[in-house]
């Protein structure tokens, strides 16, 4: 009699062990936390992994972590639908960050299903399309079935697992997503608004607290699983980069700010502060492209290092001045550094927490960018009611240096009254003097260019014309032609009727040529002696035969009267006419027209002859 009552409390006890290890479905089904399993690492196959009995470890009472654990594991538990008819309920793996999960359902040795998922899959690949990793499995009525999981992840194998009926689980998700949205967006909100300031302030406090509010939210939407759906959805697996990248990118935000709100001074820990934060983001130019494996345990372990140093450092300056911004600065860092060692604990596997456990990051990621936005903002009213306080004690100053500053502005005004009336007497003279000066110049400048005897330019200012228009005929390739003039026996006029002769022959020789040339810019020089030049621009070779052969002409039929004296004479021109290409020896082209002109002497006189000389 003994025996069958051991027997059956026995029973009863395997019963109840069974009821309370292996999720049981029944009537009021909503969800169910799956903390009893078993796991192991020697299965190779999904059937191996369910016939095989040994070498599995039992997990009770606590979500599955087994820490930075780089080896797939297996994961095997049972589920007993209790209802007499089929459900298909919903598998939710509650780490949006595992890379592979491939969930197979057994049910008398059949295998029922094959999910695969894991953000090494696109969102499009997913059989459910959500940020979630989620499965469906097909429980037949009264039944009870085996689910075998192989979970593979480079950043911690944390496995919470819990089992879901659908209608329940797309309104707890919905609410979920709704509250996180919310946050999240709130986050954004605050990081926009500091950025705002920094655009209207220009103080790099704001700055900073944007930027660290900013990437403490696009954290948020990570651990949440929303960067593989929303930010990048056909390469889900940047999540594993991603947060350690930010968790980097805000540790480094800190450095600057807490220097701005804190001010130190320049010390030995100061000094070891700057070097830690210079190696770190050094670090981080390089360490990103390393398998996550490497980077997400070195980005874990470093950030505290460089969050206890602000920490730190930002105290002692409370210590030695105490204000508002410093003290709500030590706040942030302090929940951002609880977060870290949160992170540390959950991917190492140090101690296993509940699922809740997102909400403590939320609540402390909220307090650090409340108190971040509370400090950059007293910071700013202190700084402005100093500059207030320095402006008043400034007009104070100015109003007892008023009264002196009048006396002295109205003696100085006297005395300006009367230097301006003499610097304006001095002025005015000046100015008569300047245009005196300048009409002098003038008139000097005018004698320096003209030809005393004959009123006609001289060779000074034949020789700069000369290559001005060379210059010209070259740019613009138009012939520029040059006409030299010299009278005949010249000096047997000097020696029959005296020097005054002469003179009067050279002016009215010069009068006659100027009378021949209509264009402002034909110019007549006297070249030396009873010898002239005339430039005449764009102009081709027969234009300047022509006007050479008119003035030739018109000294012909001219009569120089002198003191009753009637003198007649002639005058022999030589012409050269070309586009000009070389402008370095302008006496190349003055000595071909003088050639021409001492053929013509050479010739009988009294003609005009064009280069090149006719042979």
């Amino acid at each position: 009699m003994t025996s069958p009552k051991a027997l059956f409390s026995l029973f009863m006890l395997l019963c109840s062990f069974c009821s309370v290890a292996n999720p049981v479905i029944s009537e009021n089904f909503k969800s169910i936390k799956i903390d009893t399993l078993s796991y192991s690492f020697t299965p190779t196959t999904a059937n191996n992994a369910y016939h095989e009995v040994s070498d599995w470890q039992t997990v009770s009472d606590k979500p599955l972590n087994l820490g930075f654990e780089q080896r797939p594991v297996w994961v095997k538990f049972t589920v007993k639908n209790t209802l007499n008819n089929n459900i298909s309920p919903i598998l939710s793996l509650d780490n949006p960050l595992l890379n592979e999960a491939q969930i197979f359902h057994f049910y008398n040795s059949a295998l029922l299903s094959h999910t695969q998922t894991g953000d090494n899959f696109k969102l499009s690949s997913r059989l459910i399309k959500s940020e979630s990793l989620l499965a469906t499995l097909r429980l037949p009525a009264n039944s009870i079935s085996t689910v075998i999981m192989k979970v593979n992840n480079s950043a911690g194998l944390r496995i919470p697992l819990t089992l879901w009926q659908p209608d329940a689980y797309l309104a707890h998700k919905g609410k979920l997503n709704l509250i996180y949205g919310l946050l999240i967006g709130f986050l954004f909100s605050l990081a926009i608004s500091c950025l705002v300031l920094y655009g209207f302030s220009r103080k790099l406090y704001f700055a900073y607290a944007g930027i660290i509010t900013l990437t403490l939210g696009v954290l948020l939407a990570y651990l949440c699983g929303f960067g593989a759906r929303y930010f990048h959805p056909n390469s889900p697996s940047l999540q594993q980069v991603m947060i350690p990248v930010l968790l980097m990118l805000t540790t480094l935000a800190f450095v600057p700010l807490q220097k701005q709100l804190c001010q130190p001074k320049a010390s030995k820990l100061l000094k070891w502060q700057t070097i830690v934060a210079n190696i770190y983001a050094i670090s981080l130019l390089f360490m990103w492209a390393l398998p996550s494996t490497v980077f997400t345990p070195f980005s874990l372990l470093a950030s505290p290092i460089v969050i206890v140093y602000c920490l730190v450092s930002a105290y002692i300056c409370q210590q030695n001045a105490p204000s508002k911004p410093i003290q709500a600065l030590l706040i942030a860092l302090m929940l951002f550094l609880l977060v870290m060692v949160y992170l540390i604990i959950a991917v190492f596997g140090l101690y296993p927490l509940g699922r809740s456990s997102l909400a403590f990051v939320f609540i402390c990621f909220f307090g650090s960018t409340f108190c971040l936005c509370y400090g950059v903002m007293k910071r700013f009213i202190l700084e402005r009611d100093e500059q207030v306080i320095a402006q008043q004690t400034l007009i104070a100053e100015n109003a007892v240096q008023d009264t002196l500053l009048n006396e002295r502005l109205a003696l100085q005004a006297q005395t300006q009254k009367e230097l301006e009336s003499l610097v304006d007497e001095r002025t005015f003279e000046l100015q008569v003097t300047l245009r005196e000066l300048e009409d002098k110049n003038r008139e000097l400048e005018l004698l320096n260019m003209e030809d005393a005897l004959s009123g006609v330019k001289n060779r000074r200012f034949f020789d700069k014309k000369l290559v001005m228009e060379l210059r010209r005929s070259r740019r613009e390739q138009t012939p520029l032609s040059m006409i030299m003039l010299d009278i005949d026996r010249f000096k047997r006029v000097n020696d029959d009727y005296g020097h005054l002769t002469g003179d009067q022959v050279i002016r009215a020789v010069a009068d006659i040529i100027k009378q021949h040339l209509k264009r402002p810019l034909d110019e007549v020089a006297r070249y030396g002696g009873e010898e002239f030049v005339v430039l005449l621009p764009n102009t081709p070779k027969e234009g300047a035969v022509d006007i050479a052969e008119k003035i030739r002409q018109a000294v012909e039929s001219n009569t120089v009267n002198v003191a009753g004296t009637s003198v007649k004479v002639t005058i022999s021109a030589g012409v050269n006419s070309a586009v000009v290409n070389d402008i370095s020896n302008p006496e190349l082209f003055t000595d071909d027209a003088d050639k021409a002109l001492y053929f013509a002497k050479q010739h009988g006189r009294n003609q005009v002859i064009s280069f090149p000389i006719p042979q």
